[in-house]
């Protein structure tokens, strides 16, 4: 059992020197506070009229039936709803509005599930977000002091240097992943901490040495609010005082230790066999609450009680005395490149040593490239019909691998949402910020990735042109594919829905690119959408590296008979004869010669393709590049709103 002192809380090493400094808890009052959603174009009230106040220095547990509207009411004081209406007023100190940038630093929130990056150990975790929540004016040093008092305080000395873990690698217990997460809360030095269910998920052990940190950390002066569903009796004896819901109204608000009394003598309900072994106080609490009490109205009860008058009286008392919020930092919050640089720092560095993250990204270009060379090695450079059409099939085939191929992005956003929500919440970086990171993170891994597949490929197959035309453009590709990855992960819900989307979307842009119906051939109501595709301006810089300087791309290379039965015109020198000073001579002068109904005839590669046109978009290497460039910055901008605007976690 952890057993932690106040005076180990008030202790803060500031620069080495121990100081002392007591948590500065606050009252949290509520006047008359009301939440309610639409539901079919009708308003439905979650919280109706709660009045009441959290008080500093003490632990108070939120109770009531799953749908009491125990954790809308947490989130409500915490200042987390982004959907519904609010009615009524929280207040802090007396303050009756406080900006949400200072509610993130007076306020700890704890979730109900863990979020926290696996990749990382718990004292690097608790730095990644020292890092990016407290103030840019304290050193490294004062962020480390403040990390290891963290540690202490939460009995987490032994395990700092673990991984934490997820599903694939196993790391600490989930009592200690849970006391991460209250660290997590800590790092601002909150005077206020809201829990919902902190005990959920762990045995009774565990869930006592949760409930003992809480209270000392109640002790130590913060104001400590937790939804609880079925705590142990052990677990339920260290909170002080209790607030029950039933339908959003209250039915109980005052000391534990008056419960069991109030609700059988002043409501009237039959009193428990307190001797019997199996009685637990907070069970039979939520059994009582749950039916229906023959001739008793429990909300009607509490609203003309003692209790709920003093509650009335205290919450405004609260508001009467308002203190000024001291919560320094706020003016010093690291910006945006501060945010960048961390996230990169611990986040990237971290994808860097894993391989769980490397294999995927690099073990798919080395087997693509392996394959590549067990069918076409060699092929580059021959030009007979059927290696040039296998040639450019491999082109295209190359580039359409970048597009399905960005399915192994996906579960990077979409896995990532419960923590990229509760970071945001906490204030930890902006939506943008977020993007940055993910894209800078593939883009350096996508250099080396893109140069070993090139290396493996251009040589073996003995591809024509440039080799650094080939790099820059298969690059681009990638980097178009994961940027479409992001997007499509951002605008969906789930990531099901994002693996069904994405190749729905490549495979209608493997059409339009230019292989299976040559551009001039595309129906002209569709021709548009060959524009939009990004396998069109790919597979084109590829094609025009390929063969714009070879003999099949300036002589020609395929016999087209899609000229049969069409007139062919020509200019050719004829001779004819001319008179020169009365002198017949023989000159040869430019004329049309046109042949009627021919069969075919011999074009280029690229002509064949409807490509290499001096003055077309699809005749410059440097156009399809460029175009290829905006498509990756298109869909990047895309990622970027999509993360920043799309929200599927109403709250």
């Amino acid at each position: 059992m952890i057993d932690v002192t106040p005076t180990q809380l008030e202790l803060e090493e500031v620069g080495g020197t121990p100081a002392a400094k007591q948590a500065v808890g606050v009252d949290v009052a509520m006047q008359d506070v009301s939440y309610s959603v639409m539901v079919k174009k009708e308003p439905l009230k979650i919280l109706d009229g709660i009045t009441g106040i959290f008080k500093a220095g003490r632990m108070t547990a939120l109770m009531g039936p799953s749908g009491s509207g125990k954790t809308t009411l947490l989130d409500v004081c915490s200042g987390r709803k982004n959907s519904g209406r609010v009615t009524g007023t929280v207040a802090f100190a007396g303050n009756k509005s406080v900006r949400k940038s200072v509610l993130k630093d007076l306020c700890g929130y704890v979730e109900q599930f863990d979020t926290l990056v696996g990749e990382l150990t718990v004292k690097d975790m608790l730095m990644y977000t020292a890092e990016l929540r407290l103030a840019t004016n304290m050193s490294k040093a004062e962020k480390l002091a403040r990390v290891e008092q963290i540690l202490a305080t939460l009995g987490l000395e032994k395990c700092a240097n673990t991984v934490i873990g997820n599903v694939l690698q196993r790391g600490i217990s989930g009592g200690q992943a849970k006391r991460v997460n209250i660290g997590l809360a800590l790092i601002s030095s909150p005077g206020v901490i809201f829990l919902d269910e902190p005990t959920s998920g762990l045995d009774s052990f565990m869930a006592n040495e949760v409930a003992c940190t809480l209270q000392a950390l109640a002790r130590a002066g913060r104001t400590i609010v937790c939804t609880i569903h079925s705590p142990t009796a052990v677990a339920f004896s260290k909170f002080d005082d209790l607030y029950i819901l039933k339908g959003g109204k209250t039915v109980f608000g005052g000391p534990v230790s008056g419960g069991l009394g109030y609700f059988t003598d002043t409501c009237g309900i039959a009193k428990p066999n307190v001797s019997g072994t199996s009685f637990c106080l907070p069970e039979w609490l939520v059994e009582t609450i749950s039916v229906d009490q023959d001739g008793v109205d429990l909300v009607a009860k509490y609203a003309g009680s003692s209790l709920a008058a003093s509650a009335t009286k205290a919450c405004e008392e609260s508001l009467a005395a308002a203190d000024k919020l001291d919560v320094g930092g706020s003016a010093y919050r690291p910006g945006a490149f501060k945010q960048l640089a961390t996230l990169l720092q611990y986040r990237t560095s971290t994808h860097y040593k894993s391989g769980e993250f490397l294999g995927p990204r690099i073990g798919d270009k080395v087997m693509f490239g392996l394959l590549i060379l067990s069918l076409y090695w060699g092929i580059g450079d021959k030009e007979d019909t059927n290696s040039i059409a296998s040639t450019s099939a491999l082109l295209y085939f190359i580039s359409a691998l970048c597009g399905y191929g960005a399915a192994a992005f996906v579960p990077s956003l979409t896995l990532d949402r419960p923590l990229f929500y509760r970071e945001l919440a906490d204030g930890c970086y902006s939506p943008l910020v977020y993007y940055l990171s993910k894209f800078f993170e593939e883009a350096l891994l996508c250099i080396a990735t893109t140069l070993l597949f090139s290396v493996i490929v251009f040589w073996g197959v003995n591809l024509q042109g440039s080799f650094w035309i080939f790099v820059v453009n298969y690059y681009l590709t990638t980097m178009t594919g994961i940027c479409l990855a992001y997007a499509v992960a951002a605008l969906v819900p789930t990531m099901d829905a994002a693996n069904a989307l994405l190749p729905t979307y490549v495979t209608t842009c493997l059409y339009f690119g230019g292989l299976f119906i040559t551009f001039d051939k595309i129906p002209e109501g569709w021709y548009w959408f060959s524009w939009t595709s990004f396998l069109r301006y790919s597979w084109g810089a590829q094609m025009l590296n390929q063969y714009q300087n070879s003999s099949v791309g300036q002589y020609g290379g395929f016999y087209d008979t899609s000229y049969k039965n069409q007139t062919e015109c020509i200019t050719a020198p004829l001779p004819s004869i001319v008179y020169q000073a009365g002198v017949p001579t023989i000159a040869y002068q430019p004329t049309e010669v046109c042949r009627h109904d021919i069969e075919g005839k011999v074009v280029t590669v690229l002509e064949f393709y409807g490509m290499g046109k001096e003055g077309e978009l699809m005749g410059s290497i440097g156009g399809c590049v460029a175009m290829s460039a905006g498509l990756t910055l298109l869909f990047a901008a895309c990622g970027a709103c999509a993360v920043s605007f799309v929200r599927f976690n109403k709250r």
